[in-house]
């Protein structure tokens, strides 16, 4: 359902004329109207530079802003607005800095507890860090100390590796390692999120608790026996069936402070809504925030339930559950939590990781420790063991991935979001699966409220290009995050410096991130913002990088996909908004929008693109209300 009140362009209009002569006659109408019926604006920002972002070029530049209740009321000029404060009008002079639009985060699923839960590491009936050492072999003696020390006889234990070392775990682990060192506890050891080792008892635990036994993710040896080692299907069966909740402590003495000051560290960094693929658990911390703490919820969050995600049941869930896309949690401010789609599992890994980029061209250099396949290995067909493609599959087999699930997703009227796709081959295969979901003949939700999003695409070749503009529907029901982080920084692995660079020459890559040719061509994309850090991750910080594609080794990465600075506050703003289905309501300012908005304490068109990423906000509002505010504003 739809939550907020379609506005039409002269309804807004006429809004803002009542307001207008309201103000202009205030002193002839204070007498005759009682004061409770005037609602002068909350916030009036003048004397500064207002970046609307109200259009997708040229967009408007005004010099102040009025906030009413939980909308922007108005913008224009500094004459006109300070005209409408009242007597409670907080009125603040900009002093020539910039306020833009709050800006949105779409890879937020790790930024509150548990939106990973599904490859989480578990014991003690705790959310437990990630296991890693110096060499594989101490890795595998922590993992055989913890469960001495703390596993509990027949208690399920749940490891999740360092990415960087999935490939020698594969290569030299199986379920007879594993029960060496977990005679009495059924364990599970997550690669990635798509693949993993179990020992024998874990996969005696997921049969019997409905694990099919002849699922095709399931490796079997020339004997029949289970070797332990799983695909995505299983891996996620084991990750939410097998898997209990953690105690109900761990809610009151983590998840819950945790969140908390996530979510207060976005709004210090300006960021109004967090978004991505986000688990169960999560909804729970985010539904306790929402009416035990509401004041700490901060920013808006909205999820794409992962409850699809590597998910063998997943027709079972969704006749339960129906459609869920648009419900939300409302206060004063607006939507605070709004399911925005479901999510499903990625196709392509991380660069350092054994699954690695699923890719169309081949990698330049095999380097052995990291991954011996040549183009990625696909995760959805647990390609890694099994050897299939997605081409390879049988119909049966394909009803055992998560390309099923697309389909029922979309059956159910659900839309995709928050799905990881990194490599070229992943970002392809996402266009091809989203086609034939919605070409399907029978649909329940003839049409989709809200796009099909898929996150992290880095991996850019003309290939993908051809088949975009092949197929012109795509531009009504997908929408791309770009993961311009990876690109700048590229990850150092096992002792190899910058991972994709290694693996892929510097061919592979300048086509990383390719902005400015996306832009070019058409093709709605956004950059991707994470989890806010103290030193990084500002929106400035992206923005600045955006504009000089310099990368940490001080290089200048194909330059000419470069943006230009609105451009490149309008791929924070307006375009991850449009990317969630929620531009009518959030990603710039125009009346009768949500008021989120950034105060930042400088000019972001003037300052010099090196001192971009010093300028920080001084003030955030969500909804109206002020989510941050440095002293002294």
């Amino acid at each position: 359902m739809n939550i907020f009140t379609k506005r039409t362009p002269a309804l807004v209009s006429g809004i803002v004329l009542v307001a207008q002569l309201l103000a202009t006659s205030a002193s002839a109408q204070t007498t005759a109207v009682p004061a409770e019926l005037i609602h002068y604006p909350d916030f009036i920002f003048y004397n500064g530079q207002v970046l609307t972002g109200d259009k997708d070029v040229d967009f408007t530049i005004t010099e102040a802003v009025a906030v009413r209740g939980n909308q922007i009321f108005m913008t224009g000029t500094s004459e006109q607005l300070k005209k409408l404060a009242g007597p409670k009008t907080r009125s603040i002079d900009l002093k020539g800095r910039s306020v833009t639009p709050g800006f949105i985060y779409n890879d937020g699923d790790n930024s509150v507890p548990a939106g990973d839960i599904l490859k989480n590491s578990q014991w003690d009936e705790r959310i437990q860090p990630q296991v890693g050492g110096k060499t594989i072999d101490e890795i595998l003696a922590t993992m055989s100390s913890i469960v001495e020390t703390q596993g509990k006889p027949g208690q399920p234990m749940f490891f999740d590796l360092q990415d960087q070392w999935a490939t020698a775990a594969m290569e030299g682990w199986n379920a007879d390692t594993l029960n060496e060192i977990a005679p009495n506890n059924p364990i599970i050891v997550y690669l990635d999120s798509s693949y993993g080792i179990l020992n024998s008892s874990m996969v005696d635990l997921a049969i019997k608790e409905g694990f099919p036994p002849e699922h095709f993710h399931l490796q079997r040896d020339a004997n029949g026996k289970p070797t332990g080692v799983a695909g995505a299907q299983l891996v996620g069966f084991v990750g939410r069936e097998v898997r209990p909740w953690p105690e109900p402590a761990w809610f009151d003495e983590v998840a819950i402070p945790d969140a908390v000051t996530s979510l207060k560290k976005y709004a210090k960094h300006g960021v109004t809504v967090a978004t991505g693929h986000m688990s169960s658990l999560t909804m729970t911390v985010l539904n306790r925030l929402f009416h035990e703490q509401p004041r700490d919820l901060a920013v808006r969050v909205y999820p794409g339930l992962d409850f699809l995600r590597q998910n063998p049941n997943g027709e079972m869930y969704l006749k339960r559950m129906g459609n869920l896309v648009d419900f939300s949690l409302i206060d004063s401010r607006g939507a605070m939590v709004t399911i925005i789609g479901a999510s499903v599992g990625p196709h392509s890994g991380s660069e350092d990781a054994g699954a690695g980029l699923l890719t169309i061209e081949p990698k330049k250099n095999i380097i052995s420790k990291i991954g011996t396949n040549t183009n990625g290995y696909n995760r959805w067909t647990g390609q890694w063991f099994t050897g299939l493609s997605q081409g390879d599959l049988s119909p049966e087999q394909q009803k055992q991935t998560d390309y099923y699930n697309v389909m029922l997703a979309r059956q159910h009227g659900w839309n995709m979001t928050g799905i990881h796709n990194r490599g070229s081959e992943g970002i392809r295969l996402a266009m091809q699966n989203v086609l034939e979901a919605e070409h399907q003949p029978k649909l329940y939700v003839k049409k989709l409220w809200r796009p099909d999003g898929f996150d992290h695409n880095i991996d850019w070749l003309p290939e993908i290009y051809t088949y975009y503009n092949a197929h012109p529907e795509l531009k009504e029901i997908i929408r791309f995050g770009v993961s311009l982080a990876t690109m700048v920084g590229q990850r150092d692995s096992l002792g190899v410096k910058n991972v994709i660079e290694a693996q892929y020459g510097m061919e592979g890559v300048n086509r990383l991130a390719p902005l400015g040719t996306l832009l070019k061509q058409g093709i709605p994309f956004h950059i991707e913002g994470s989890a806010p850090r103290d030193d990084r991750d500002y929106p400035t910080w992206y923005m600045q990088r955006a504009i000089s594609r310099v990368d940490k080794d001080g290089r200048v990465i194909s330059p000419e996909d470069a943006l230009d600075r609105k451009s490149a506050m309008l791929a924070l703003t307006r375009w991850p908004a449009r990317f969630m289905g929620s531009d009518k309501e959030l990603g710039s300012l125009q009346p009768g929008m949500l008021a989120d908005l950034v105060v930042f304490d400088g000019n972001l068109l003037d300052v010099p693109v090196e001192k971009m990423d010093q300028i920080k906000p001084l003030m955030t509002l969500v909804g109206g209300q002020v989510a941050f505010e440095a002293p002294g504003l």
